[in-house]
């Protein structure tokens, strides 16, 4: 029972060796794009065929009502 412990142990240590690589040099572009529209999947389709990445969206209040958003997307990718 020891051994199948160890060899576990020393399993799961090379697998996390290989998780802790260091990071690679890729530099980013980021752009943010915002809409009125709640279903922004047009947002979505239009910046993924150019290879953009969906990185974060948010509702962001337009008035003091609450009822009222627009929704910001924020992309990325590698820069060329």
């Amino acid at each position: 029972m020891k051994t199948r412990q160890f060899l576990l142990i020393v399993c799961g240590t090379l697998m996390l060796a290989g998780c802790t690589t260091t990071p690679s040099a890729t530099s980013w572009e980021y752009r943010t794009r915002t809409t009125d529209n709640p279903k922004g999947k047009f947002v979505l389709d239009e910046y993924g065929q150019s290879n953009w990445e969906l990185v974060s969206y948010t509702a962001v209040p337009i008035d003091q009502s609450g009822t009222n958003f627009q929704y910001q997307y924020i992309f990325k990718r590698p820069k060329k």
